[in-house]
């Protein structure tokens, strides 16, 4: 089937230009609440301090595991989010009022990352922090997986376009998500652990996208 056929026949645009607006319009969105997400981060980090050099460094290394790590953590994961997005929108032909709204909700999520980082820097040693923040990557994640079901079944792909790259997001997202629910129980015992299952889903998502990007070669 052709474009244009498929454009004919699509109950979620009138023609071509309109369908190609509104992805356009909704893609260009999404990458300016990513972007402000990713630039709260950095506002939200402490500057060190003391009234000597001694200080300001043993200020600065105190913020470096905990503020400054989880910045760099949060960074990685709005980041890891954004590419999975953008592969997701590259396989979307169409965008219908339910992927509309499944992406406001994916995108108010994205927006609590600053905010869950800056608590679980500032809750000390209380565990609602870590817990807070794993239960708000879990929730972006399983819209993630959401958003790509709707997408198969919706027929929202690009004619012709095979849906296993969008079950592959699906599965992805769902390692993601159980890893970071793994990482609650662990945060009761140890919110240094915690973080560590953070590090380790990331440092495993990104070598598994590089060893599909390979076999895709």
């Amino acid at each position: 089937m052709s474009d244009s056929t498929a454009t004919q026949v699509s109950p979620h645009y009138t023609d071509d230009e309109d369908r190609r607006y509104i992805s356009d319009r909704l893609i260009y969105f999404s990458d300016a609440v990513i972007a402000i997400a990713m630039t709260l981060l950095a506002l939200e980090l402490p500057v060190p301090h003391g009234e000597t050099d001694a200080e300001v460094w043993h200020s600065f290394a105190h913020m470096l595991h905990n503020e400054y790590l989880n910045f760099v953590i949060s960074f990685v994961v709005i980041g890891v989010f954004w590419m999975a997005h953008h592969q997701f929108f590259r396989k979307i032909h169409a965008v219908d009022p339910a992927l509309r709204r499944l992406n406001l909700v994916w995108l108010l999520l994205i927006v609590l990352v600053p905010f869950a980082t800056k608590v679980d820097s500032q809750d000390g040693d209380f565990v609602l922090g870590p817990v807070l923040y794993a239960v708000v990557i879990t929730l972006v994640a399983g819209v993630m997986m959401v958003m790509a079901w709707h997408a198969i079944r919706g027929g929202l792909l690009r004619p012709g376009a095979p849906p296993h790259p969008m079950r592959e997001l699906m599965v992805g997202a769902g390692a993601a998500a159980v890893g970071f629910l793994i990482s609650i129980p662990v945060s009761f015992f140890s919110h240094a652990w915690g973080r560590v299952c953070w590090i380790l889903i990331l440092v495993a998502r990104l070598a598994a996208r590089r060893i599909i990007a390979r076999k895709g070669r």
